[in-house]
């Protein structure tokens, strides 16, 4: 999927929106589940707080002997009469204490609970067995002293998280005491591990299944926009009279359908009439053109012709020749931009091509006194060209390069095969072309600013016609050239795929 596709950006638009609503409800799950988990935590503990008062106040009215050892657990006086107390006077009070609260405790489910019962002033009365002195520390450290609110906190012993509360109340109604109970919560935080655990791998998974399904969706609602662009690929000057087929689609399909059937509609009447007015204009320039030159050539062998006249009339035909010669350029490039039926397309030997091309230049270049090189792989290379109009390419570059070389320059022609084809390059010592006027080299009519006026000769449609013919070969021309150096162009052909 390519990244700057509008199925990818909808993806990811889509992923992105689901993500965030996933996150938020993810959230708003954990933080739901972990408040209810600790909300039962807190009920539990102030039932098992307020069973535990329930149960030392029943104690203390069971009998006058439970009352007097419940007393003191919870105030021990160390006074003569308490040693009484605890003396045998009051076992059985004690026996029946114990064995209840062995029984209570059980009912509770105290067993891996840490409790203990303070006096206001924060001294311990009672205690549970498993209250170590390091876990009574922790209790010391991180339980605050509330002898009137009840108060929920977080307790850490060693590395085992537990959940207490500080929860006061009154024995017989005349002293008051407070209970501290720590319950673990291994099992709160097991828990939420494992919804954590859920949410993460069920966020990940339903979002791999939204891109999915969210890639296929997109895929068919896009399929209409994927049939324009396959039928309006396959629609070229050559068969303009082709219209995508309307289909029932969504509206907006059927309206992006018409208006591109309408545009090309507009297209193919505006080919036609550039054909035609090309023709026509073609035709109109070319007679009257041709009737001065046939006249001004008999004007000239004419033996009663003056000199002068004679030397007006070169003058007359050589404009002639040139404005021939540019109507047909003209002419050329308006068809390369909308018929390729121009071309003869054939299976030929670039290597043995390249030299005909080398010896046709010699000439020229010997007439100026400049060196001509050639260095070309061995042969066959076959492309699949138009030999007359590859021919206008080569000889336009290389009539460039010996008319703007000095004599006793030198011009190189040389080509290598490379993976998007072979590459021919015309490389010479001339005058170059000034950085300012390299990226319009290429343009109709343009003239380097270098070039005297008397020099530039030509039409100025030279250069933009061979890139024209290259790249209706599928190939291209690029250039690299420094002023006062020279200029190196490379005409690239595509070879034939075996």
């Amino acid at each position: 999927m390519k990244t700057r596709s509008i199925r990818f950006k909808t993806s990811v638009l889509y992923s992105s929106i689901l993500c965030l609503i996933l996150t938020c409800f993810s959230i708003y799950l954990y933080d739901t589940v972990r408040a209810t988990l600790y909300e039962e935590t807190k009920q539990d503990l102030k039932v098992k707080a307020g069973q535990i008062e329930v149960f030392l106040n029943a104690y203390a009215s069971m009998s006058p002997q439970a009352y007097t050892y419940a007393n003191s657990l919870m105030n021990k006086f160390l006074s003569a009469s308490d040693e009484n107390v605890h003396g045998k006077d009051i076992a059985p009070g004690k026996d029946i204490i114990d064995q209840l609260w062995a029984k209570d405790s059980r009912s509770l489910g105290l067993r891996n609970d840490y409790f203990r019962i303070l006096s206001p002033r924060g001294r311990v009365r009672l205690r549970s067995e498993n209250l170590t002195n390091e876990i009574e520390g922790g209790f010391n450290s991180q339980f605050p002293l509330h002898s009137d609110v009840i108060h929920f906190t977080d307790l850490r012993f060693n590395k085992d998280a537990f959940y207490g509360i500080s929860y006061p109340f009154r024995f017989d109604d005349r002293n008051s005491f407070i209970i501290q109970l720590a319950t673990p919560i291994a099992s709160i935080q097991q828990i939420l591990s494992k919804l954590v655990i859920f949410i993460v791998l069920g966020v990940a998974v339903i979002l791999l299944m939204t891109i999915f399904m969210g890639s296929f969706f997109t895929r068919r609602i896009l399929k209409p926009v994927s049939d324009v662009t396959l039928a309006a690929n396959n629609i070229s000057q050559t068969n303009l009279h082709m219209r995508i087929p309307q289909q029932k689609l969504d509206h907006e399909m059927e309206e992006l359908i018409g208006s591109f059937n309408r545009m090309i509609e507009r297209l193919e009447r505006s080919f036609a009439h550039v054909n035609e007015f090309s023709s026509h204009v073609a035709h109109e320039l070319k007679t009257p053109l041709a009737i001065i030159k046939s006249e001004l050539e008999l004007a000239l062998i004419k033996e009663n012709a003056k000199d002068d006249d004679k030397r007006v009339m070169k003058v007359a035909l050589e404009e002639i020749d040139r404005l021939i010669k540019t109507v047909k350029d003209l002419l050329l490039l308006a068809k390369l931009e909308y018929k390729l039926s121009i071309f003869k397309m054939e299976k030929m030997d670039i290597i043995e091509f390249i030299k005909e091309i080398y010896q046709h230049s010699k000439v020229l270049a010997d007439q100026k006194n400049i060196g001509l090189e050639m260095a070309i792989p061995d042969g066959p290379i076959l492309i699949k060209g138009d030999a007359a109009h590859l021919r206008r390419i080569f000889f336009n570059i290389i009539h460039n390069s010996v008319k703007f070389t000095k004599a006793q320059g030198e011009i190189k022609i040389f080509a290598e095969v490379r993976e998007e084809g072979i590459l021919i390059s015309i490389k010479d010592s001339g005058i170059g072309i000034p950085a300012a006027d390299q990226p319009q080299i290429f343009e109709k009519f343009f003239h380097s600013r270098s070039v005297d006026q008397e020099d530039a000769g030509g039409s100025g449609l030279g250069l933009c016609l061979a890139r024209a013919v290259a790249r209706s070969h599928g190939g291209d021309i690029v250039f690299e050239s420094e002023l006062n150096k020279g200029s190196t162009f490379t005409v690239i052909l595509p070879l034939i795929k075996l």
